[in-house]
């Protein structure tokens, strides 16, 4: 008998997708664009759109039952209030989780200082640890740095002959390809990015670092007594270099968050009030029964005018979810830090034990 789980994995199988990682190189570009690439004002629009089509089809299917529904002016009003009242309380509740963000930010001024410091102090250890001379500015820029060092690193890793097998061999071969291929990956995805965006703060997501941080500690772990000093040196210095990406990723991704918040607010505001205004208008129009009864297609004014309102009524709705939809996402792709990894596509040497 077939479970749920193995039937979720076959279906992921075959569609090419992981439940934790979406490859933005260049495959599954509508989802791409849905999560990470497209403006979320465009993307609340497309939303939008789908809303109204789907109203207008299921208008076609049923045309005379839908006719009669809308028809009943008291239940539409009832409606409309109710969307009137949630969007006063979405954009209520959305303006004092921003005021909340605001207000962490008003701290002393040693407490600034402390954070700038903090940055400053984080880039000279970039800087000391000999991976450029000066760190770049661009989040974007300074991520490809970090991620070409680490992939100069393995390839060093993989060249070096040392004596501690064929088995530890394979290990490295492993973890040099990985690196290898995870930084194509985001140099791929970072070529895309316009500098100056906040997409620069996320180019390092997709980025298995857990996984490659683990497999770094395991080698050293395990062939400790038959590595070289400078095999040691080599695999030491990636897992530093992993650690410091793992740290400015994080630090990013709240960079992220804090713009994001910002940009919801802003869109949600400058959305809501004129829905506001509209959905007023809509229920004093209900009442004026100025519609003629015509029908075109099995379409009549105000079949045609009721699924037009009820889409422009949803659209603080649809901002809130493109937003909500894409924070999200980055979330479940950097849930963990550190050598834990979360991904059940990715096999570690604990996983085959009983």
């Amino acid at each position: 008998m077939v479970d749920g789980e193995s039937l979720l994995r076959s279906a992921r199988n075959q569609f090419g997708t992981s439940e934790r990682r979406i490859d933005r190189s260049g495959e599954n570009r509508i989802k791409e664009w849905v999560l990470f690439d497209g403006n979320r004002e465009r993307v609340a629009t497309g939303l939008l759109a789908a809303v109204f089509v789907l109203l207008l089809v299921m208008g076609g299917l049923w045309p005379i039952e839908y006719q009669e529904l809308l028809s009943e002016t008291t239940m539409v009003q009832t409606m409309f209030d109710t969307l009137l009242s949630g969007t006063i309380l979405l954009v209520s509740i959305v303006v004092s989780i921003a005021a909340v963000g605001i207000s962490q930010e008003l701290t002393s001024l040693g407490d600034q200082s402390e954070r700038v410091d903090t940055t400053i102090d984080f880039q000279a250890e970039i800087e000391d640890h000999g991976i450029v001379d000066v760190s770049p500015a661009r989040p974007g820029k300074f991520t490809a740095v970090v991620l070409r060092s680490i992939k100069q690193r393995a390839h060093e890793l993989q060249e070096l002959d040392g004596n501690a097998g064929a088995e530890y061999r394979h290990e490295v071969d492993r973890l040099q390809g990985d690196i290898r291929k995870n930084t194509e990956e985001v140099l791929t995805t970072l070529s895309r990015v316009p500098n100056g965006s906040t997409d620069e703060l996320l180019t390092g997501l997709n980025y298995d670092s857990s996984w490659q941080l683990h497999q770094s500690r395991r080698i050293l772990t395990k062939y400790d007594d038959r590595l070289t000093a400078e095999e040691r040196a080599v695999i030491e210095d990636i897992m530093d270099t992993l650690h410091k990406l793992m740290v400015c990723r994080e630090y990013f991704k709240t960079l992220y968050y804090k713009l994001e918040l910002s940009d919801l607010t802003t869109t949600l505001l400058t959305v809501s009030l004129p829905i506001i205004v509209f959905i007023t208008y809509v229920l004093l129009a209900l009442d004026s029964g100025l519609f003629p009864d015509v029908s075109l297609f099995g379409y009549t004014p105000l079949t045609v005018f009721i699924s037009f309102a009820y889409t422009i009524a949803l659209a603080p709705y649809a901002v809130l979810t493109s937003y909500v939809l894409r924070a999200a996402t980055v979330t479940k792709l950097t849930p963990e830090e550190g050598p834990f990894v979360l991904d059940a596509d990715r096999e570690t040497a604990y996983d085959r034990e009983e």
